[in-house]
């Protein structure tokens, strides 16, 4: 395996045998690949590349590279071979990746393979998640500094600018997601014993808290707004959102435990998988508050980040993205969203029962 090499499809087609939606597994090299993570960006803009990390060799503890792939599963194309690379972000204004190795931040084209040494930040340690602004503008990690404290950095792309917008104890903070809407980061940070979710600005001033008294399973923003969704912690069993100020979140839907959640960009739907049982990746139209399954990874679903499905959708919100080790390991998997599905949610033709049965 080499950087610039474009190697034949290993799509496998088929239908999902409870729902009769179309599904792709996009790779089936025996190697773990699997999706970067469903709050960041990792689409091109007209929807039709994603990327994908794959380890590189067919042995345990392998090094994992960058790919690229079309959603029809053609130009399956390695474009890194170092070690060390993490925080992988799509850009939003060009075809462009930006990544992380070795607190440095570097940009690779996926077209050319190109890749350039965007900045050196001083006083960094080392750098963790990653998220870009949706105008392309800055690149933000989580970051631990060189005297052990925890800090958002904010790289301008054009490697002009290196800042560190937010600092404080290591452990009480993390950065989340960045809205795509440009609202703002979304972050949690340990306010007099308590986990407080909120939100700055790209220089880092507070715009506000969500809430100090709940918590999310998992959540990301819902579109392009500054409100978040989310999944309830057990015993719940419901997709919520909230807005500044709120405190306490509003129901979207109920019944299933949902489990890792993420919207369309206008914010109408929401795909999430669920757990304890698995029911399947679950589409939710959030004005009605409607849901049915899509499909069924059959993902083992166990503590390892790679036996969660962890869906997403494409921008223009058609096809979902998920991982699944249905096969034994781990390999990543479309689902093409029928219109007819997409309207029977909307409009409310599936009672509850018939949900259930599915």
């Amino acid at each position: 395996m080499a950087k610039g090499t474009t190697y034949n499809h290993e799509r496998i087609e088929f239908v999902d045998a409870r729902t009769g939606v179309r599904l792709m597994q996009v790779t089936s090299f025996p190697t773990m690949s699997m999706a970067l993570p469903y709050f960041g960006r990792n689409f091109t803009g007209d929807s039709k590349t994603f990327i994908f990390v794959s380890q590189r060799e067919a042995r345990r503890d392998a090094p994992s590279d960058l790919f690229r792939v079309d959603t029809d599963g053609t130009n399956l194309t390695q474009l890194t071979e170092c070690e060390g690379a993490a925080g992988f972000v799509m850009s939003p204004q060009d075809d462009c990746v930006y990544f992380h190795r070795q607190a440095t931040l570097w940009r690779v084209d996926i077209h050319t393979f190109r890749e350039e040494e965007i900045a050196v930040p001083h006083g960094v340690a080392s750098m963790g998640a990653g998220a870009i602004s949706p105008d392309g503008v800055y690149y933000f990690a989580q970051v631990t500094t060189a005297h052990d404290t925890g800090g958002i950095l904010r790289i301008r792309t054009d490697g002009s600018e290196a800042t560190l917008i937010a600092e404080g104890e290591r452990g009480g903070f993390a950065m989340h997601s960045v809205s795509p809407g440009g609202e703002g980061i979304l972050l949690w940070q340990m306010r007099e014993g308590k986990k407080t979710w909120l939100l700055l600005d790209h220089d880092g001033n507070e715009r506000g808290v969500y809430t100090s008294s709940y918590d999310f399973a998992h959540c990301t923003f819902l579109g392009s707004t500054e409100r978040v969704q989310g999944c309830a912690l057990p015993p719940d069993r419901a997709l919520v959102q909230i807005g500044l100020g709120e405190e306490k979140p509003t129901p979207i839907a109920q019944g299933v435990y949902f489990w890792h959640s993420a919207s369309t960009l206008d914010g109408e739907w929401i795909v999430s998988d669920t757990n304890w049982p698995d029911e399947g990746l679950q589409l939710v139209h959030v004005p009605t508050g409607r849901y049915r399954p899509l499909c069924y990874p059959r993902s083992s679903q166990g503590h390892p980040q790679w036996t969660h499905p962890h869906p997403q959708f494409s921008p223009d919100g058609r096809v979902v993205l998920f991982n699944s080790d249905r096969t034994g390991i781990c390999q990543i998997y479309l689902a093409f969203i029928p219109d007819d599905l997409r309207e029977r949610v909307r409009t409310g033709q599936l009672s509850v029962q018939e949900r259930r049965v599915w």
